[in-house]
């Protein structure tokens, strides 16, 4: 049988949880959000510039990952 204690670890987990969504989610707004004002002034072929270079850094820091670790 269980005890109230071990019956509440489930929903201490669950809003542990919660809380932690919670906090990334509202993270990941605030950075959006100051990315957005940092490139509003930005054309888009700026923007896909830099989205370019950013694929090539990190496809080929994948890449190299990769190679370095079959030699």
């Amino acid at each position: 049988m269980k005890t109230g204690h071990q019956r509440s670890r489930p929903a201490r987990r669950n809003r542990m949880i919660f809380y932690l969504e919670q906090t990334l989610e509202r993270r990941q707004t605030q950075v959006a959000l100051y990315l957005n004002r940092k490139t509003q002034h930005w054309n888009r072929a700026s923007k896909l510039i830099l989205l370019l270079l950013i694929c090539l850094l990190f496809g080929g820091g994948s890449i190299w990952l990769l190679i370095q670790a079959y030699h």
